[in-house]
């Protein structure tokens, strides 16, 4: 996994509404509700597979799509973008 992966989920976070950030080196991201900023979460890539900070896996790289929304779900994000309403 490399930080294009990342940058990709990254982007993906980002269509749901999340705030986030890319720390590349660590290949870590931290996402967050705009809305609510105590729902945050650190995403970790090990090896082939990105893993909440709690340990909770939510999948693998090249499904970055389908991670993002189960980050999503996890911080109660509306797929609003930042900034506007739809």
């Amino acid at each position: 996994m490399n930080a294009t992966d990342l940058q990709k989920l990254a982007g993906h976070l980002r269509e749901h509404g999340l705030q986030v950030v890319a720390l590349e080196p660590e290949l870590r991201l931290h996402a967050m509700n705009p809305l609510h900023g105590l729902l945050s979460e650190e995403i970790v890539a090990v090896e082939r597979r990105y893993v909440t900070s709690f340990g909770f896996e939510i999948g693998e790289e090249g499904l970055e799509e389908e991670c993002a929304r189960r980050v999503a779900h996890l911080l109660a994000a509306s797929g609003v973008p930042q900034g506007g309403a739809p």
